[in-house]
């Protein structure tokens, strides 16, 4: 299509990256009480512009839910949420976050 961009498939990623919001938000937030302040992850998640910052805002997510679950949970609520990316990023950054584990 050249420059131009397919409609239906910038509507199909937009509706992904809110998936893979509203799954971050959520995961917060099983583990705030609902009684204190949204900690700062919480607002950077709420408002990232594409996939790519919410790729990169997982490790700030890893560290907020390492304070109210641990880190065993953590890493299970952030491996989840790293599956849904899949397809979504390069290859080799996708790559690379598996090589870390």
């Amino acid at each position: 299509m050249g420059l131009m961009r397919d409609p239906a498939r910038n509507s199909e990623a937009v509706a992904h990256v809110e998936h893979i919001r509203d799954e971050m938000l959520d995961c917060m937030e099983l583990f705030l009480n609902p009684k204190t302040e949204r900690p700062p992850v919480w607002a950077r998640v709420q408002y990232a512009d594409d996939i790519q910052s919410l790729w990169f805002l997982r490790s700030d997510l890893m560290h907020m839910l390492c304070d109210h679950c641990g880190e065993t949970l953590a890493a299970i609520k952030v491996d989840t949420l790293t599956a849904l990316f899949r397809g979504h990023i390069p290859k080799a950054q996708f790559a690379s976050a598996r090589r870390r584990r």
